[in-house]
């Protein structure tokens, strides 16, 4: 799986540092209706812009989705908590919400300001924008000091750093064990991304039936590259015994949800056994897809 690694690995990259910033936080919408009685402007901050990956938000409301962030409301009950002296929570929750406005700036500033106050999913997304920025130093001890708090984007993005050397130096190992932890805590691509690295073996030790295993938890978790990847693996019994059947199942579930490699895969006539039997062994082994011709 080496010569085409960067076609699939180059998207979840772009997708890694995106995947924490204040545009992509995906969660549960708030419900539409609220409290009867009237809220302090920390609490109804609270309750329109909290975000499911801030493990210190207020858990007596419900996350919020950015799509959904109601951002007249938010902004006005978030900007009067920030001017009432509320704590860090608040401040990140203004940021997000002033990031979804368009506000960058300003909300660059406010996570400023949240992250100095110890907020971990602040660090974490600050960390993002000063890496765009190009200060990758600052952006990597930000990610430490979130993932010391269990932040599942913090350490997921140290498994990144580590891998490609990004403000520190490159560690396959370290990469590996940040990518774990990331993904014992659910996360996809934590998981996708420590399949990779134990499937290519050149950062760690090439490990193909745990690579598998963790292909088949990011699969699972509805990460199509790992679907991919895992029927590849399945087609040519690579740490495991071949099932072209449980292949096909997983190139079917890849390409249902739109991908080209997938849909090829499936749309392909199968080949003739009458036909193989009679070539040559050495010929009949470019008939499966090799390791070094498979994409990630």
């Amino acid at each position: 799986m080496k010569n085409e690694t960067s076609k699939r690995i180059s998207v979840i990259n772009a997708i890694l540092l995106t995947a924490v910033s204040l545009l992509s936080i995906a969660a549960i919408a708030i419900p539409s209706a609220r409290a009867a009685s009237p809220m302090l402007p920390a609490d109804q901050c609270d309750a329109e812009a909290g975000s499911e990956h801030d493990l210190q938000r207020n858990l007596s409301f419900r996350p919020v989705a950015t799509e959904d962030l109601r951002i007249g409301i938010a902004l006005s009950a978030c900007r009067e908590a920030f001017n009432q002296g509320s704590g860090p929570r608040q401040t990140f929750q203004l940021a997000r919400v002033l990031h979804a406005a368009g506000q960058h700036a300003q909300a660059f500033q406010m996570l400023a300001k949240a992250s100095e106050g110890g907020h971990a999913a602040a660090m974490v997304n600050y960390a993002v924008m000063l890496g765009e920025k190009g200060d990758h130093d600052t952006a990597f001890a930000l990610f430490e000091k979130a993932a010391a708090t269990g932040n599942i984007m913090a350490a997921y993005n140290l498994g990144v750093a580590y891998r490609d050397g990004v403000g520190t130096s490159a560690n396959g190992s370290l990469a590996a064990q940040w990518f774990e932890r990331a993904s014992v805590a659910r996360d996809n691509l934590g998981a996708f991304n420590l399949a990779v690295i134990l499937d290519e073996g050149t950062q760690v030790r090439e490990d193909d039936q745990k690579a598998a295993r963790f292909y088949r938890l990011a699969a699972d978790r509805g990460n199509v590259d790992a679907m991919v990847n895992l029927g590849l693996m399945l087609e040519s019994g690579e740490g495991m015994q071949a099932d072209p059947v449980a292949a096909a199942a997983m190139f079917t579930k890849a390409a249902e949800k739109g991908d080209a490699f997938a849909m090829t895969k499936i749309t392909k006539p199968g080949i003739d056994p009458a036909t193989t039997a009679s070539v040559e062994p050495s010929e009949q082994a470019n008939l499966v897809l090799a390791k070094s011709g498979r994409v990630k």
